[in-house]
């Protein structure tokens, strides 16, 4: 790579210029030319990428989750390669590729350029996302987080919106067809993994990667809210026990989500649509530049 095309939340700018100058130094240090542009709305982003030409270049992302999950479209529709400068507050893609989370390491990252592809989900054969969809509590969630909240506490606002999710969740009727199994029951929760990592670190399944061929799901029974505090471990771990009758795991690469009434279903923190809808895994989808990769583990509870 002899070029990198840098373009920068701005929101996410506030704090970092100085680790942010450095980075770039650490890129140019390498012999590489850097163009650093500023994304002033998602359609401008995603302009920015459309017209980037150089075959030598990549992508860099310079913000959260969200301004990733904004150019995924435009990303994968000009099959662009891809890197992140992780400035947002979850950071989630960037620990499911192993990114360091501070700016300097995460350009020496771009600088190695090992590369490798990583699957992407799509909703409705429309909405693309690269983390986690939800359905119920999860939505609660992101709903109880404000933008004040995440730049005071960082990923501790995540627990704090957990804690005021949990108090209201209500239970619905959920049922999945998939290629080859079908279920139905009672939840409060469904999160469907494409990536490793969601909310700040949490771990969809231990099992999960970016480069898997299926989805990993995992469903939450309904418990009153004081129990559910006690699957937290088990949750931020995504450990694979058996012996826990309120959390059902499953992997799917195609399947369908019905739910006894409409509800939202967010992918990426963002509003995508609402069930029923149709889930479809595109393994290798984008090229990313990567670190040294998570290792998932063997299952074993």
């Amino acid at each position: 790579m002899k070029h990198a095309l840098l373009i920068i939340n701005p929101h996410s700018r506030n704090g970092q210029v100085e680790a942010l100058d450095e980075a770039i130094e650490v890129l140019k240090a390498s012999g590489m030319e850097v163009t650093v542009r500023e994304s002033e709305s998602e359609e401008h982003l995603a302009s920015l990428i459309e017209q980037y030409d150089r075959d030598d270049g990549v992508v860099v992302i310079g913000g959260g989750d969200g301004t990733l999950s904004s150019a995924l479209d435009v990303l994968y529709r000009c099959q662009r390669t891809v890197a992140i400068f992780p400035m947002g507050t979850a950071n989630d893609f960037a620990r499911s590729i192993g990114v360091p989370q501070d700016l300097a390491g995460a350009a020496r990252v771009i600088v190695e350029g090992k590369r490798k592809r990583v699957s992407l989900g799509k909703i409705e054969n429309e909405h693309l996302f690269i983390n986690v969809a939800h359905v119920g509590l999860g939505v609660d969630v992101t709903h109880e987080l404000s933008s004040d909240s995440k730049k005071f506490f960082g990923v501790f606002a995540y627990l704090g919106a957990f804690l005021r999710a949990i108090k209201g969740n209500k239970s619905f009727k959920l049922r999945i067809q998939a290629e080859d199994w079908d279920c139905s029951m009672k939840v409060i929760h469904l999160a469907v993994g494409n990536g490793r990592y969601y909310g700040g670190g949490n771990i969809v399944d231990e099992r999960a990667t970016l480069f898997d061929e299926e989805f990993n799901l995992f469903f939450i029974k309904p418990k009153p809210w004081w129990q559910l505090l006690l699957l937290g471990p088990t949750l931020r771990k995504g450990a694979f026990n058996t012996t826990e009758q309120h959390i059902v795991r499953n992997t799917a690469r195609r399947f369908r989500v019905q739910t006894s009434h409409a509800k939202e279903l967010e992918a990426d923190g963002e509003f995508k649509t609402r069930t029923p809808a149709e889930f479809e895994l595109i393994p290798e989808a984008i090229e990313a530049i990567v670190g040294d990769l998570p290792e998932p583990s063997t299952g074993a509870s």
